[in-house]
């Protein structure tokens, strides 16, 4: 993936106020803890994990395990769940390193990546990230959450084998949502099943709260597809343009350009010519074009149904502090979509 300054661009924003007060040391912490493993024995020389995460950027996976895990049940009752929004922020890592290691050959982020994979891209291959992930889960104080994390790897290298299967070409839109689904949804639902099981939650609600993880991590990908083409559109800014370009490079699916696509072909040829150079003014007439298609609006369409989903999920949850963090947390993704972020 081509290399890009700020990983900010990427994503809708996380109110602060979401980062309930007992949270925010933790997850200050957490963000230490996560850099120091991932660039502590068995990496690569030279392997730098703040290429691919922004430090001290409020983090939204670690932040639904610990709700989650304070929503499931009573603080008393419940274990530590560091260790799991340790483990759930590897994995992430995880696979940003994968996605950055399908870029153009010769960018930095593609060299440092395929390094520290050693070649073996697939995410259960031996890397250290993945590694510590699994050793994190294994000593978790909830027996199910190495399984859990075992089948959230399996379906997130399902969605990176259809990354391949749409390299150089527009994606369509059951290939947009599919990926949502097997990617940040499949993330977000281990995140909250995780947390869930830690916090000692009864079966019901461990699995509620995995459903809402599931339609918030949809909604969540598609805020971030809207932002990643609004900015290159509004602002040209280079790295807004660079990584539209790496999405279509990278065959990663955006789901106003699956829109698009479908009704004006010369989006598709044109995210094909993007694929294989970056092109400011190319990005904003795929930008343009896709506009006038109404894609933008079906997509914003789309995000408020996930989001509504995900709220729904909630209905069943102990009504808590930590469950109105949940709910607000995806009902400002549909009150604000396509908006710059300051949440990774």
């Amino acid at each position: 993936m081509a290399p890009v300054r700020s990983s900010v661009l990427r994503g809708p924003r996380l109110d602060p106020e979401l980062l309930l007060e007992d949270f925010r040391l933790r997850l200050q912490n957490l963000d230490q803890t996560v850099r120091d493993l991932a660039g502590g024995d068995g990496a690569p020389p030279g392997f730098d994990p703040d290429r691919f995460l922004a430090p001290g950027v409020p983090r939204v996976r670690p932040l639904l395990v610990l709700l989650s895990a304070r929503a499931a049940g009573s603080p008393e009752r419940g274990d530590d769940p560091t260790e799991v929004a340790a483990a759930v922020e590897l994995v992430h890592l995880t696979i940003l390193v994968h996605d950055a290691a399908l870029g153009r050959r010769n960018g930095l982020r593609r060299r440092a990546a395929r390094r520290l994979l050693g070649g073996a891209v697939g995410l259960l291959g031996g890397n250290h990230l993945t590694l510590r992930a699994l050793e994190l889960a294994r000593h978790a104080p909830a027996p199910e959450v190495i399984g859990d994390l075992l089948d959230t790897l399996r379906e997130v290298a399902d969605g990176h084998a259809l990354n391949a299967k749409i390299q150089g070409r527009a994606p369509t839109e059951p290939e947009c949502l599919a990926h949502a689904e097997e990617h940040t949804g499949a993330l977000f639902s281990f995140a909250c099943r995780a947390g869930a099981r830690v916090g000692k939650g009864s079966r019901p609600v461990i699995a509620e709260l995995g459903r809402y993880g599931r339609h918030a991590g949809v909604a969540w990908q598609i805020a971030e597809d809207l932002a990643i083409v609004a900015n290159a559109g509004a602002t040209g800014d280079d790295d807004a343009v660079a990584l539209l370009a790496a999405m279509a490079e990278s065959g990663r699916p955006l789901l106003p350009i699956g829109l698009a696509a479908a009704r004006d072909p010369k989006v598709g040829e044109g995210w094909k010519r993007l694929s294989r150079r970056t092109d400011a003014d190319l990005a904003r007439e795929i930008v343009e074009r896709s506009s006038r298609t109404g894609a933008f609006t079906d997509a914003r369409a789309r995000l408020a149904q996930e989001s509504w989903s995900a709220r729904r999920a909630l209905e069943t949850v102990p009504e808590s502090p930590y469950r109105t963090s949940l709910d607000r947390l995806v009902a400002q993704l549909s009150e604000r979509p396509g908006l710059s972020a300051n949440a990774s």
